[in-house]
C-alpha cells in the first residue's frame, strides 16, 4: 500500500489545476489536499523550482498565461466590479494578488482557485502608496496602506498615516507613521525578506533622499535597507523583487540601466550587479526596466521594458531576445503571480473588529513611539 507521505510527495509536483480535479477523486484526496501542510508542502515545492508561475499582463483587462511556457494569453476574470477602467495589482505573494478598483474596492484574490475575500471599505483618499505581503511569524496576510497628510497651507506632504489590514482579523488598523513620503507616488511596495519595501524620501529636514525603507511585517517595524555602491550618482531609482530576492534598478536616464540583486536580504556586501543593458540593446528607448522572473534553469531573466515589451535576457550570453505571444495586449503592466492552494482563513471571531484587548494594546505601542533604524 501506497503511503500518506508518498502520496503527497507526488501530489505536490502537481500544478494547481490537476490538483483541483484530483480532489474529486476520494474523500482521503480530497482531505490531503485541502490540508494546511500539503499546501505549504506544494507551495514551497513551487517556490523552490521555480514552477507554477502566472504571468499577468493588466491594461483595461487582466490577461494570463504559464509564465514557463508563454503559452497564448487568455483573459483572466477577477472578482471585483471594473465600471469599465479595470483594477489595480497592488502586490503578489504566494499566489494571492492583492487588486483595487477605481472606486477604492479591494481584495484579496487566489486566482488559481478563485477564492476572493473583499476587504472592509476604508474610505477613498488622494496621494497614497499600498504595500501586500506576509507575515511568517503569524502566518497572516496584510495589506499596507501608506497616506501621504499634506498641510493646509499646500507645501509638500510632510506627513503620513499608516493603515495595516489582517487578513486574520479582517480588518484594518491604524499603526505607528513613517516620517517619509514616497519618491514616486504610483509606485506600490515590493515584498521579499518578510518586510515591504518602497524607495521614500524623509522629511525635508533630515536632508537625505532616496532611501530603501522596509516595513517588516511581523513587528510591524521601519528600517532603512543598505543599499550598493553605485558607480555614478545621479540615476532614478526602484526596488523589484527577483526570485525571491530584494533587487534595485538604477536608471540613468535612457543611456543604461544597472540591476543589482541582494543575495542575503539586508547584507550590504551582499549586493550584486545582476547585468547592465545599454540604449543599444534593446529596441525603442530605454525609459522603464522590471525585472519579472528567472527562467527555470536560472540563466535568463524574464524583463517588462517600457509597459510595451517583453523580452529574455541571457545572463552568459549577455544578450536580449524579445518575446511575442499571441493574446498579448498593446500596451501592459506586468505581475507574476504564483499558482498555488492558500486559503484565505479569516478568524470569524474578529471579523467586526471587535477585538477590545487587541486595540488597546496597540494604543499602548502606539503611545511609547518609534525610532528610524537608519
Amino acid at each position: 500500500m501506497v503511503s500518506h507521505d508518498l502520496i503527497a510527495d507526488i501530489l505536490s509536483r502537481l500544478p494547481v489545476k490537476h490538483l483541483l480535479r484530483l480532489r474529486s477523486v476520494s474523500k482521503l484526496w480530497r482531505s490531503l489536499i485541502d490540508d494546511p501542510d500539503f499546501i505549504n508542502l506544494h507551495l514551497s515545492r513551487s517556490l523552490r523550482t521555480r514552477i507554477n508561475h502566472t504571468l499577468i499582463l493588466k491594461n483595461t483587462d487582466l490577461h494570463a498565461a504559464d509564465l514557463s511556457s508563454l503559452s497564448p494569453f487568455a483573459k483572466l476574470e477577477h472578482p471585483l466590479m471594473s465600471y469599465n477602467h479595470g483594477v489595480e495589482i497592488l502586490g503578489s505573494c504566494n499566489g494571492l494578488l492583492c487588486i483595487r478598483n477605481i472606486v477604492e474596492d479591494m481584495a484579496i484574490w487566489n486566482p488559481s482557485t478563485r477564492k476572493y475575500l473583499v476587504l472592509p471599505y476604508l474610505g477613498s483618499c488622494k496621494g497614497y502608496v499600498c504595500g501586500f505581503g506576509h507575515d511568517p511569524i503569524k502566518d497572516d496576510y496584510k495589506v499596507v496602506k501608506i497616506i501621504q497628510l499634506e498641510r493646509a497651507d499646500g507645501d509638500k506632504p510632510l506627513e503620513t498615516e499608516v493603515k495595516v489590514f489582517s487578513l486574520k482579523r479582517n480588518r484594518w488598523r491604524k499603526i505607528q507613521d513613517i516620517p517619509c513620503v514616497s519618491s514616486f507616488p504610483s509606485a506600490n511596495g515590493v515584498f521579499a525578506g518578510g518586510a515591504l519595501h518602497w524607495v521614500l524620501t524623509q522629511k525635508v529636514d533630515l536632508f537625505v533622499t532616496n532611501m530603501i525603507v522596509a516595513l517588516d511585517l511581523a513587528a510591524e517595524s521601519y528600517n532603512v535597507v543598505p543599499q550598493p555602491e553605485y558607480v555614478d550618482d545621479i540615476f532614478q531609482l526602484n526596488v523589484e523583487v527577483l526570485g525571491g530576492c530584494l533587487c534595485v534598478v538604477a536608471n540613468h536616464g535612457d543611456a543604461r540601466v544597472d540591476v543589482w540583486v541582494m543575495k542575503e536580504y539586508r547584507v550590504k556586501e551582499s549586493w550584486t550587479i545582476l547585468f547592465s543593458l545599454d540604449r543599444e540593446d534593446v529596441i525603442g528607448p530605454l525609459r522603464f526596466l522590471k525585472p519579472l522572473a528567472y527562467s527555470r534553469s536560472g540563466n535568463q531573466v524574464l524583463l517588462e521594458h517600457d509597459n510595451i515589451n517583453l523580452f529574455w535576457y541571457d545572463l552568459v550570453k549577455r544578450k536580449a531576445d524579445d518575446v511575442w505571444v499571441p493574446g498579448m495586449p498593446l500596451s501592459y503592466e506586468t505581475e507574476v503571480c504564483l499558482q498555488s492552494l492558500v486559503l484565505l482563513n479569516v478568524d470569524k471571531r474578529q471579523q467586526n473588529g471587535k477585538d477590545d484587548g487587541d486595540i488597546k494594546k496597540m494604543d499602548g505601542f502606539l503611545s511609547e513611539g518609534f525610532k528610524l533604524v537608519l
